[in-house]
């Protein structure tokens, strides 16, 4: 799957305007493996979303919280760009199901396990045990990515792209595997798992 022409041109439009605003670097685009899987970031910035579809070639399609799709004039744009929501804070069974299907369509799910922006001094918090369901349900692999960086102009952003980790028990504990994920993404915001 591949963004369209009018998607490909905002894309990189974006980011032009981003790279004249901040020092963007990458690190581990070789670690990206073929779709289906799940990106699991940390989040502490509204451009995190942005920055993941901006470097992935494929199409990313991200759970948003819901109250994004009341705001009048974001709601195209995000949905343009395959976000679909999620209510915070409940079990969400459509925004599960939602995110099922994108990985049985051979598609890439975008989720912030952490649940919301990370705005303490804590390298990440603590993450929601719902990707964990999906990958019960699809067996998906998931692509932990690490945004570096304070998001202010004339910053550096580095993101780090990390290895595949893949779950093949089913009876794992759904809170075990969002911890191991988030340890993997503290390990690549710390540097020491690339």
């Amino acid at each position: 799957m591949q963004y369209n022409f009018f998607a490909n041109v905002v894309r990189r439009l974006a980011y032009f305007v981003l790279k004249c605003i901040f020092s963007i670097r990458v690190e581990g685009k070789e670690n990206i493996p073929e779709a289906p899987y799940i990106i699991c970031a940390n989040h502490r910035s509204y451009l995190d979303p942005v920055l993941i579809i901006l470097i992935f070639d494929e199409p990313v399609y991200f759970m948003a919280k819901s109250e994004l799709f009341k705001i009048w004039w974001l709601s195209p744009i995000i949905r343009a760009f395959g976000a679909f929501p999620v209510k915070r804070g409940k079990s969400d069974i459509g925004a599960i199901k939602k995110a099922i299907e994108i990985i049985r369509n051979n598609g890439i799910l975008g989720i912030f396990p952490e649940g919301k922006r990370n705005r303490t001094n804590e390298i990440v918090l603590k993450g929601e045990k719902g990707v964990a369901t999906v990958i019960k349900a699809t067996g998906a692999k998931v692509l932990p990515v690490a945004i570096c960086g304070k998001i202010r102009p004339f910053s550096k952003i580095t993101v780090r792209i990390g290895r595949i980790i893949e779950f093949t028990d089913k009876d794992d504990d759904n809170q075990e595997m969002v911890d191991v994920i988030m340890q993997n993404v503290k390990n690549l915001i710390m540097n020491t798992n690339k």
